[in-house]
C-alpha cells in the first residue's frame, strides 16, 4: 500500500478511460495510474493487459462493465482473468470481496445530499477499502471526507479544468481521476 501511495502522490492525475478510442492517448501519456470506467465482460482482460503493458496500474471500475453483476464473482472473475491490480465499485460487498482477494480497492461515493455523505462511515466498516473516490469532486466536500475519514480521497467526477484540480489536491486529496483530456496533461 505503500508503494500505491507514493505512486498516487507522484502522479496526481489519474486518467479516467472511457472509451477505446482513448487508449493510445492513454498510452502515450506519462501518467501511471489509469481508472477503466467502461468495457464488457469479453473485452476487459484485453483492455486491462493492454494498458499494463503499457506500464500502467490499472483499477477497473466493476461498476460499469457491462456483463458483470453486483456479485462477489465478479471480483473472482477480475482477479483471475485480468491483470487488473485494483477495482472501484460503489458497493461494499465488493469492495470488501476484492480486498479479501488481494486487490487494491477504491469504495465510489457519489455525493447527492447529506444523507448521502452521512452514509460514508457505515459504508466504510463494510468494505474497508484502500481508499475513497468521492463523486463529483467538490473540494468542500473532499476536505469534509479527508477530515472525518481515514483513508486516501481521491475526487472525480466535473472535475474537468485546472482550477478545480488545485481546489481538490489542496482540499486534501492525494489525486484526482478525470477523463477529460485537457486535464490529462496537466
Amino acid at each position: 500500500m505503500k508503494d500505491l501511495m507514493e505512486v498516487m502522490e507522484e502522479n496526481p492525475v489519474i486518467l479516467g478511460l472511457s472509451k477505446d478510442e482513448d487508449i493510445p492517448v492513454v498510452l502515450e501519456n506519462e501518467a501511471k495510474v489509469v481508472f477503466v470506467l467502461y468495457g464488457d465482460l469479453v473485452r476487459i482482460g484485453d483492455i486491462v493487459h493492454t494498458l499494463k503493458e503499457g506500464g500502467k496500474l490499472v483499477f477497473v471500475n466493476i461498476d460499469m462493465v457491462d456483463g458483470f453483476a453486483g456479485r462477489t464473482s465478479v471480483v473472482k472473475f477480475i482477479k483471475k482473468n485480468t491483470e487488473a491490480d485494483g477495482i472501484i465499485s460503489s458497493k461494499a460487498s465488493l469492495v470488501r470481496a476484492a480486498k479479501e482477494e488481494g486487490l487494491y480497492t477504491v469504495h465510489r461515493f457519489f455525493i447527492l445530499d447529506a444523507l448521502a455523505y452521512r452514509n460514508i462511515g457505515k459504508q466504510l466498516e463494510i468494505s474497508r477499502p484502500d481508499m475513497i473516490n468521492i463523486v463529483p469532486g467538490w473540494p468542500m466536500v473532499v476536505q469534509w471526507a479527508v477530515e472525518e475519514h481515514d483513508r486516501p480521497v481521491i475526487a472525480a467526477g466535473l472535475v474537468c479544468d485546472r482550477q478545480l484540480v488545485i481546489e481538490n489536491l489542496k482540499a486534501g486529496a492525494i489525486a484526482i481521476c478525470s477523463t477529460n483530456h485537457t486535464v490529462w496533461d496537466m
